[in-house]
């Protein structure tokens, strides 16, 4: 682990079976894009509990200069919150796996992050597989924002970059393995806000998110 890094970009993998290797490769190319633009990119896969078909799919992952770590969590709060502890990088990405960024997003968010107050969203998730929609997060620097909506639903992806320092400061909430979907995404999104931090969108990036039966939103 070192310090030199600008962005670690962390996988989470869990039960995605084969098709954790459509994140990974939209990893690999956002970081290949944010290198080619000067930033140290660290790339890094938290296996969570992970199925066997899961580790399967990974298995070449240190092949690419994808640090792997093994954990035995099952807690999604807890599995971030290690994943922050051994990052390096200054800021950091997670991207879920069953999820896909644009190339420009690592680049974009790290731009927008140069404020260490600030939390960096895309500008569009589109989510597929179960049902297609896509879905707008707004900008809390939007003079029409009222943070009192977060009192009635939740506003933002936990998927999101900051500086490591952020996540330090509001680590996620550890509500067990079966915590209701999104659940942690709201906990964190308000404690956040609380905490004085703000939630922005980057423009032109989006998040591809494959929507399960159980869906985060």
């Amino acid at each position: 682990m070192t310090t030199a890094q600008d962005i670690t970009a962390i996988l989470v993998a869990h039960d995605e079976g084969p098709q954790i290797g459509i994140s990974l490769h939209s990893l690999l190319d956002a970081a290949a894009v944010a290198r080619l633009a000067g930033l140290q990119v660290e790339t890094l896969v938290v296996l969570a509990d992970p199925t066997p078909a899961t580790r399967d799919a990974l298995a070449e992952a240190a092949d690419h200069g994808v640090r792997v770590e093994a954990v035995d969590l099952a807690d999604p709060g807890a599995v971030r919150n290690h994943a922050v502890g051994v990052a390096g990088g200054h800021q950091v990405a997670f991207l879920d796996g069953g999820a896909l960024w644009s190339e420009n997003w690592l680049v974009a968010a790290h731009t927008l992050c140069a404020d260490p107050q600030v939390i960096a969203h895309p500008e569009i998730h589109w989510f597929y597989e179960q049902g297609r929609e896509l879905y707008f997060p707004p900008d809390q620097d939007d003079p029409g924002f009222d943070p009192a909506i977060l009192r009635f639903g939740n506003c933002w992806d936990a998927q999101a970059v900051a500086a490591a320092a952020v996540y330090r400061a509001v680590p996620f909430p550890e509500l067990g393995e079966r915590v209701a979907p999104g659940q942690l995404d709201w906990e964190w999104s308000t404690a956040t806000v609380a905490a004085g931090f703000r939630h922005r969108v980057a423009p032109a990036t989006i998040n591809f998110r494959r929507r399960r039966p159980r869906t985060l939103r």
